[in-house]
């Protein structure tokens, strides 16, 4: 651990701003990789 000396300014946090894509994405994924695999299965074992 360092020394706190003291002497650094105070920078309050940034306000985070929560994107639509970021709301979206969990709900996105288990269909992205379904996809992804059905597209994968029938390329190379024809399903």
């Amino acid at each position: 651990m360092t020394k706190n000396l003291g002497n650094a300014r105070y920078v309050p946090p940034k306000e985070t701003k929560v994107s639509l894509f970021s709301k979206a994405a969990p709900l996105l994924f288990p269909l992205v990789v379904t996809a992804l695999g059905l597209l994968i299965g029938r390329l190379f074992f024809g399903f």
